[in-house]
């Protein structure tokens, strides 16, 4: 802060209020298109009420030499008015009278630029229909905690139903890592439904897993973990090899629809049956 600032602060006191009013002026220039020292100008007149240009000056920080000048230009604006006298003062005209057509042109410009938008986003989407590729949003995690966080996300964003598909070793991590979150969501009455390469009639895990959810044995031999949330989100994760302390390589994740339906493509049938059956990842 400037020395000539501090010493207005010790001759005049506290200038809380001041401040308060005079800090508009950044907002007064980009609204109204008044200069740095009319804003300024304006705004301490309004703070005061009336004044003469010496205690405007100090007020609002415009060099004396300056200030007479502004306030022409200010009541040739329509903004200040003069109060014959000696010596001269002068006093703010009621900013709503002052501001109000500025207010309603903006209010004007601001509608047609809506309708500007509207007409423009309804051809887009019109020749967005047409027109050749389209960008989708894919999100991409390979820090193990992040894939484990968003599987765990998933499951809990179900309202209806939870399809998974896995491999055996897919299977036990589900088992290990999320047995209590899928109960809890079962308990809910989300329809659950996992599909494995394990048989329930032969193997322990799907058995016990079978009394609580239906279970579909199914060759995948291609290691992923595919959890789809209502046909709404997907998480498509790539598994190390059996006895790796990190099972979660990679994964990726989506709300996109359509590729939703794209990897269905790619897993299922018009059947519902698991097409996926070799392709394993080197």
């Amino acid at each position: 802060m400037q020395d000539g600032d501090n010493n207005n602060r010790r001759r005049f006191g506290p200038l809380h209020k001041k401040q308060d009013i005079l800090s508009l002026w950044p907002k007064i220039v980009e609204y109204i298109g008044l200069s740095e020292y009319e804003s300024k100008v304006y705004l301490s007149l309004i703070n005061l009420g009336t004044a003469g240009a010496r205690k405007l000056s100090i007020n609002c920080d415009v060099p004396r030499t300056k200030v007479y000048g502004t306030l022409k230009k200010l009541i040739d604006y329509g903004l200040v008015v003069e109060i014959p006298g000696a010596p001269k003062k002068f006093s703010p005209s009621k900013p709503r009278e002052s501001f109000d057509a500025i207010l309603n042109l903006t209010l004007e410009k601001a509608d047609d630029f809506k309708e500007i938008i509207n007409r423009l986003e309804t051809l887009y989407d019109k020749q967005s229909d047409k027109s050749g590729p389209r960008k989708k949003l894919v999100w991409y995690l390979d820090p193990e905690e992040d894939i484990r966080g968003k599987c765990n996300e998933i499951i809990r964003q179900t309202q209806h139903d939870l399809n998974i598909i896995t491999t055996e070793d897919g299977l036990e991590i589900l088992f290990n890592s999320y047995h209590r979150l899928l109960d809890e969501m079962q308990e809910n009455g989300i329809e659950i439904k996992l599909h494995s390469p394990l048989d329930p009639k032969s193997n322990p895990l799907a058995r016990e897993l079978s009394y609580i959810f239906q279970i579909q044995k199914v060759h995948v031999r291609t290691p992923i973990l595919f959890i789809n949330s209502d046909n709404k989100r997907f998480l498509l994760a790539r598994l190390a090899t059996r006895g790796n302390k990190i099972p979660f390589l990679s994964a990726m994740f989506t709300e996109d629809k359509e590729l939703l339906d794209l990897i269905h493509l790619l897993l299922l049938n018009s059947h519902n049956k698991i097409l996926l059956q070799a392709f394993p990842l080197q």
